[in-house]
């Protein structure tokens, strides 16, 4: 396919890919970049929502990291 990005969060297929050489990055990623490009206002209730909503999980710790990185801790 020639991509320069595969969005995968899955954590056995981020390990293959990662095996394979492949550029990953998953939904947490591309809000991050979303924030950094003003495209969207605040990470952390988009966060909450998929979390509430559906079987998206994420640790505290990288709940946190992500906060931080994006100035919302």
């Amino acid at each position: 396919m020639n991509a320069d990005l595969l969005l995968i969060d899955e954590r056995r297929g981020r390990a293959e890919a990662n095996r394979l050489g492949l550029r990953i990055t998953g939904l947490l990623g591309i809000l991050v970049e979303a924030k950094h490009q003003n495209l969207i206002v605040a990470i952390k209730p988009l966060m909450d929502a998929l979390i509430a909503t559906s079987e998206f999980r994420v640790s505290s710790s990288l709940y946190n990291q992500i906060l931080e990185m994006v100035d919302e801790a």
